[in-house]
């Protein structure tokens, strides 16, 4: 072990403010380079001091209780200081990383549409069971969730299985959503059938590939 090593080692079990330290830190090292200097091994100037927690503790005992309290007192301050600092990066993150909305008939990416067209043209495929006409839409990280059978399983598993005819789509709302770096555009309609009504959501990447798929 260096000097410089046990003399941090001792900093880091002493119990009082980050100054206090820092003088105990630099008398030490001074001691134990003056010890070396005068022609004493390192190993042995090390072994009379004894191990850091020995040593530290020499003086945590010896500290008095204002002494104590500072030191609390700084720790409760840096780690809030950490805290809140982890906090502010997890807000920022959150705040990247959510949806900020705007208006499709702005975009520079969508055109309205051309996605209107396309959520049509998918519903239609899912409400006539061809599941892999759907699937054809889809980014491949979707593929990886959805497939064909899994995309009937999810109507099985709705109120009804039967819809029954496709009668009229209702009021699409569609939206431009940035995601991090992401541009989508989001579809959300209802679709009334014979036997039922239908809500669904897609999600459209910047490529015009279905990146989600919901329906309720």
């Amino acid at each position: 072990m260096t000097a410089e090593k046990y003399v941090k080692e001792v900093s880091k079990l002493l119990k009082c403010r980050t100054a206090k330290k820092k003088e105990i830190q630099d008398k030490l090292l001074s001691e134990i380079n003056g010890k070396v200097a005068s022609g004493e091994k390192l190993e042995d100037v090390l072994a009379k001091l004894g191990i850091p927690w020995d040593y530290a503790n020499h003086y945590n005992d010896n500290f008095d209780k204002n002494e104590q309290k500072a030191a609390k007192r700084e720790k409760t301050i840096k780690i809030w200081g950490i805290v809140i600092a982890v906090l502010g990066v997890v807000g920022v993150l959150i705040y990247w990383n959510m949806p900020k909305w705007s208006d499709i008939g702005n975009s520079t990416v969508f055109n309205e549409e051309q996605v209107r067209a396309a959520a049509e043209d998918i519903i239609t495929l899912y409400s006539d069971d061809e599941y892999e006409a759907v699937v054809a839409y889809m980014t491949e990280d979707m593929k990886t969730v959805l497939n064909a059978p899994t995309l009937q399983l999810s109507k099985s598993q709705l109120v009804t299985e039967d819809f029954g005819q496709l009668q009229s789509f209702g009021q699409m709302y569609i939206s431009e959503a940035k995601q991090g770096s992401k541009l989508f555009a989001m579809v959300q309609v209802s679709v009334s059938y014979t036997n039922t009504s239908v809500v669904y959501t897609l999600t459209f990447d910047a490529e015009m590939k279905l990146a989600g798929f919901y329906v309720k």
